[in-house]
């Protein structure tokens, strides 16, 4: 299989996941009230959520430039604004294809630090283990907060899963393993013909991963840490207030770092840019651990995620004409950089 196969395979995978997942989200919403609540929102309140948005990929380039400078290749330090624009371009990739858009911006990053591609791809690995443990602890926080509540959602998550398995024909296993094993075998011939350029990426990706304890400023990294994640609790409280959420059900903040912490998971799911999986697991948040009506919860999940894809696609743009970039040029970039 081509790697333009694999991608487009990929791709549509993702599709039918995320698609699969908004119609679960939406299917028994009002869409017609979801664009009245829409049209009569309070929409002075997305000034504060640009300004946190901005702020907050400012300060994820900050903690993955700290990452970046501990590099054993570099000697000095990566500008902020070639880290800050290589995290808006991430995102704007993204949301074409999911996960793709670390690999962009690793690869504007390393033709322009300049450090080995493996080793910066190395430091984005890294910052991404710390969000999942950021991810973890607002996860458990939520427990410890909303106790048995919390039981809820795992009982219905753990029904889905039985359904989709219980449904699951026998074909789809058999074909699923049989795909497993060929590409198992074509990985097998690959790395046993490129074990010599193999063991050298892992080398730099190694030292870029490594680079979490390396850094010298622990302090500036779980800083950085906690400011961006309580970025994300204010980008998730606002959107409340915007549409009477908060007065209409009683959610505030706390409430919001809940929903911020499971649409998390959602984020996580391989879904073109959370699409689906984060409104299927606001949705869930909202209705069983608070008690919101699907409509309207359905309506903050599509505000919040449409107010994302907005600002960081129009971000990214804007990134990329900074860079004096394109798309095609950084995906050129990517395929062209020496590990």
């Amino acid at each position: 299989m081509s790697d333009r196969s694999k991608t487009a395979l990929s791709l549509l995978l993702s599709l039918a996941l995320g698609g699969g997942l908004l119609w679960l989200a939406l299917r028994n919403a009002d869409l017609g009230a979801v664009a009245d609540a829409l049209r009569g929102g309070a929409w002075g309140w997305m000034l504060p959520f640009v300004g946190l948005g901005v702020l907050s990929v400012v300060i994820r380039a900050w903690r993955w430039g700290l990452l970046i400078d501990a590099l054993p290749e570099r000697t000095g330090r990566v500008p902020l604004r070639l880290t800050s624009a290589s995290v808006a371009i991430g995102y704007l990739v993204n949301y074409a294809a999911p996960r793709v858009g670390e690999v962009a911006r690793a690869a504007n990053v390393s033709r322009r630090a300049p450090a080995p591609f493996s080793a910066v791809v190395g430091t984005v690995v890294a910052e991404r283990v710390l969000d999942v443990v950021a991810l973890a602890v607002a996860l458990l926080s939520v427990v410890l907060i909303f106790g048995d509540r919390v039981g809820v959602i795992l009982s219905q998550a753990d029904e889905m899963v039985r359904g989709v398995v219980a449904a699951t024909p026998v074909w789809a296993v058999v074909l699923g393993i049989v795909v497993a094993l060929g590409l198992g075998a074509v990985a097998a011939v690959v790395i046993r013909r490129g074990r010599g350029r193999i063991a050298g990426v892992l080398r730099h990706f190694r030292d870029g991963f490594a680079t979490v304890a390396r850094t010298g400023r622990p302090g500036s990294v779980l800083l950085s840490t906690v400011l961006l994640w309580g970025c994300y609790g204010l980008m998730s409280d606002l959107p409340l207030r915007l549409l009477g959420l908060d007065a209409a059900y009683g959610l505030g903040p706390v409430e919001a770092w809940a929903i911020m912490a499971i649409g998390g998971i959602g984020m996580a799911l391989p879904s073109p840019g959370g699409t689906g999986s984060f409104h299927y697991a606001t949705v869930q948040a909202l209705t069983l651990l608070f008690g919101v009506a699907v409509t309207p919860a359905a309506t903050y999940a599509i505000l919040v995620h449409a107010a994302g894809v907005v600002f960081y696609c129009v971000l990214g743009v804007a990134a990329l004409a900074s860079q004096g970039t394109s798309l095609g040029a950084i995906r050129r970039e990517a395929e062209a950089v020496d590990a």
